[in-house]
């Protein structure tokens, strides 16, 4: 049996199974949304006036729906509490533009951990909580804005509360913290330190410290390693209940939305700009230092244009009321103030084009990727921090991410190195590197052949969802699939 899809991806139309027999055509076009490279990123200089002085502003704007860019809040070394050149951190992240972001614990001498002072975060993976509130971020939905954030992320388990660090993801031990793995991740957990397993029913079924199976539908519960087996054992009983709470709160109206609605934030201050005009507030902001609140001095910032395009740059040596006029005559519409001084830096397609005069803990970072990146949601939840990608007018998907959200079984033979699907009376094998693979026994000639990335294994969205009887939607502005699968219920 071959699937024959022949039309180029600007006006591709494809049949999608449901079940064994129904179909369902899905158009997938990039529509208006089509970006050249040099269109993605603009760098500009320009000179402003404002009260008879002139400042000089470094701009670059980014068009966030272009599915190439990935904006980032990363930390030194991949470390929170490092410090790392500047240069070497744009390096270490494949960044094509960056710039400093939050304050941090710059000038106490002989300290190993400099503490930043604000939020640093991505998607549902925390980087750093800090108390500085107003923050840039990027939601889901591609659009920059400046808000003031409340996060919560925090676990229990029994008598048992940690702030929770990450979802999926871990960048080292970290005193008094908590990390949660889902099948999404792998299926075994071997990181130092005591693991819990947590059932599908949320329930504790096991506590370890040595490497622990991730339940089918469950989670591992890490915990910081000064954490103890004996003590844990003291707080934690077999069948207590597991809870997790990652949201968001809004401090101005008062909205509360999960974590994972937000791609990137990253809290500094004092907000400079909202709506068009001056908005400058610093006891709101919680700014007391005349370094940040009435001195000159060479700024960092990042907002948002009347094009809705998010700015980064600097501004010559400026107060921060000279720094919001001049970005006002620039066309910028909400900003905030990044950290500044000694720490203020810009990078552009691999130059300096503001060089800082310290070490720094952590930056924004813009990534172009090759390959136009695919967001992916089941049901309309999103899941996750892990996207697809389009290959030669190929979706590709990560294999985990998608079938758990599906509930489809799967298994890896090493025998022949292949992958085996099934839900319900559908079953698919595929093996990677082959385009040749199995759909209910029957021979199938696919697309793309299954990639291994990143030691993630991506796989052909189209044959998945043929073989396990789902609905495709396509969002082209935002270049998200959503998979509908049908919810049975007993």
């Amino acid at each position: 049996m071959k699937l024959q899809f022949g039309m180029p991806f600007s006006k591709y139309q494809f049949a999608v199974k449901l079940g064994l027999a129904s179909t369902l055509l899905w158009a997938v076009g990039a529509g208006s949304h089509v970006f050249a490279n040099d269109q993605a990123i603009v760098h500009e200089k320009r000179n402003v006036k404002y009260e008879s002085s002139t400042y000089t502003l470094e701009l670059i704007r980014i068009n966030l729906l272009d599915p190439k860019i990935q904006v980032k809040a990363i930390a030194a070394n991949h470390q929170v509490g490092s410090v790392q050149p500047f240069v070497d951190m744009m390096n270490d992240n494949e960044a094509v533009v960056g710039i400093n972001g939050t304050y941090f614990d710059a000038f106490t001498e002989d300290i190993d951990y400099r503490t930043p002072y604000g939020i640093l975060m991505n998607n549902n993976d925390l980087f750093y909580r800090g108390d500085k509130e107003t923050s840039i971020t990027v939601s889901k939905d591609k659009e920059a804005s400046i808000q003031r954030l409340s996060v919560s992320s925090s676990v229990r388990a029994g008598r048992l509360g940690f702030p929770l660090i990450a979802v999926d993801s871990y960048h080292g031990d970290r005193p008094n913290s908590a990390w949660v793995f889902t099948k999404d991740y792998g299926d075994v957990i071997d990181y130092s330190g005591v693991k819990m397993a947590i059932a599908a029913d949320m329930k504790v079924t096991a506590l370890t410290t040595d490497p622990l199976n991730i339940p089918a539908g469950g989670k591992v519960l890490l915990l910081s390693s000064e954490q103890t087996l004996d003590s844990a054992a003291k707080s934690v009983k077999m069948g207590d209940l597991f809870s997790m709470d990652q949201t968001i709160l809004n401090l101005d109206s008062k909205w509360s939305t999960p974590i994972n609605q937000l791609q990137m934030a990253i809290g500094a201050g004092p907000k400079l700009l909202t709506g068009g005009s001056v908005d400058i507030d610093v006891e709101r902001d919680r700014f007391n230092d005349p370094l940040v609140t009435s001195q000159a001095n060479v700024r960092s910032f990042a907002g948002v244009d009347d094009n809705q395009l998010l700015v980064v740059g600097t501004v010559s040596y400026s107060t921060l009321d000279q720094m919001a006029n001049a970005l006002l005559q620039a066309g910028i519409t909400d900003a905030i103030n990044l950290d500044g001084g000694a720490s203020s830096a810009l990078y552009y397609q691999g130059k300096l084009l503001r060089k800082p005069g310290r070490l720094l803990s952590n930056a924004l970072i813009v990534q172009q990727t090759d390959k136009p990146q695919v967001q992916l949601s089941v049901n309309g939840q999103l899941t996750g921090n892990r996207d697809g990608y389009i290959e030669q007018d190929v979706t590709m998907v990560p294999f985990r991410v998608l079938l758990n959200r599906i509930q489809a079984d799967y298994s890896w033979n090493p025998a022949d190195a292949s992958l085996h699907l099934s839900k319900g009376q559908l079953s698919a094998v595929l093996t990677p590197g082959s385009t040749t693979g199995l759909l209910n026994g029957q021979p199938v000639e696919l697309d793309a052949a299954p990639q291994v990335v990143d030691g993630l294994m991506y796989v052909p969205l189209r044959f998945v969802a043929e073989s396990l009887g789902a609905e495709l939607e396509w969002n082209d502005s935002l270049y998200r699939v959503n998979i509908v699968v049908p919810i049975v219920t007993p």
